[in-house]
């Protein structure tokens, strides 16, 4: 059967076994009752003030047949009339003694630790005591109640004696008291256990607290080959050879085409100025910004940087050694360049 078929099912169907007559039986006279035809299943009586007519039991028929297994409308598609098809079905599956036995199986083997939430437990025991009434034995409160407190797992014996003292004491006196509190109960469990899974315990993060805040001295620790490029300034540490050193100092700068050769110091030598020079300018540019936040216009002699003095210099052994040779090799350079012109 389609979807669209299954869509217009009004409650289950009755099964070729029987399996649920009593509810099927139920559900149909209700909504033959709803539609003002429940008289089309009723023996004859003349005292009716309306009596079925063609149409009405064409509707009763055609509910019966939509509700019923395929196997159950194959074998009784000859039947034409609702009454009839209503009694043939009543002889085969009515018969009240043929269930009994099973339904007191059923709640004899009833247990709450076989049910994995309190919904599903009680859905069937409220259809055990449906089934048991319409054959004649009516569950109480009491039965429901104790079978239920009687059935607990052994993990939750501490529960059970709870609500048997709840029970005892008169506070809980109805069936559906006991499963709307055994509810709330399994609801506040569910949080706690989805809780304790999403952070179990000795696995809480722990902050680190001033992380990346000033050293003892008062002196941060910076990326220092990002602070030098901060301003466009070369570094003496990232240039790879000294042979580029030099060509990089005899490059023509400004409008004049002369060259600026054996700077020292930032200091221009001899050739012509060389204020038009993009280097010069974007060093000149870092120097202004580095003078208007505070910093010293003086250059330390042991690293290099006119950040601090050569006091307060925190700069390794390495770095200071690397410094002192690159000043060594600058000075050569210029007094070279100094002898070759004169």
């Amino acid at each position: 059967m389609s979807n669209a078929n299954m869509q217009k099912l009004d409650f289950a169907k009755l099964d070729s076994n029987g399996v649920g007559y009593q509810l099927w039986v139920s559900d149909v006279e209700d909504h033959l009752t709803a539609n003002g035809i429940l008289a089309t299943i009723r023996p004859p009586d003349s005292n009716l003030l309306v009596q079925p007519t063609p149409t009405k039991n064409a509707e009763a028929l055609i509910l019966i047949r939509r509700h019923i297994d395929n196997l159950l409308r194959k074998e009784y598609t000859s039947i034409k009339n609702p009454r009839t098809l209503w009694v043939a079905l009543e002889e085969r599956f009515g018969n009240i003694q043929d269930i009994l036995p099973d339904l007191k199986v059923k709640w004899n083997d009833l247990r709450f630790s076989n049910f994995k939430t309190v919904s599903e437990y009680n859905s069937e025991a409220l259809c055990i005591k449906s089934m048991l009434k319409f054959c004649g034995e009516e569950l109480t409160d009491k039965d429901l109640i104790e079978k239920t407190l009687s059935t607990f797992p052994v993990s939750a014996l501490l529960v059970s004696k709870q609500y048997w003292l709840e029970y005892n004491a008169k506070r809980i006196t109805r069936f559906h008291q006991l499963m709307n509190a055994m509810l709330v109960a399994e609801k506040h469990d569910n949080i706690l256990v989805k809780n304790y899974n999403s952070r179990p315990v000795g696995t809480k993060s722990v902050h680190e607290a001033n992380y990346g805040g000033a050293s003892k001295g008062g002196y941060k620790k910076q990326n220092l080959k990002a602070k030098e490029n901060q301003f466009g300034r070369v570094s003496p540490y990232n240039r790879p050879t000294n042979e580029e050193n030099r060509q990089n100092d005899a490059r023509p700068c400004g409008n004049n085409g002369q060259h600026r050769r054996g700077r020292v110091g930032g200091a221009a030598g001899r050739g012509g100025a060389a204020t038009n020079c993009p280097r010069y300018r974007s060093h000149a540019q870092g120097a202004s910004q580095l003078k208007g936040a505070g910093h010293s216009d003086e250059v330390c002699s042991r690293c290099g940087f006119n950040e601090h003095w050569f006091k307060c210099c925190k700069a390794s052994e390495k770095l200071a050694a690397q410094y002192k040779e690159y000043r060594d090799m600058r000075e050569q350079e210029a007094y070279l360049v100094t002898e070759g012109e004169e």
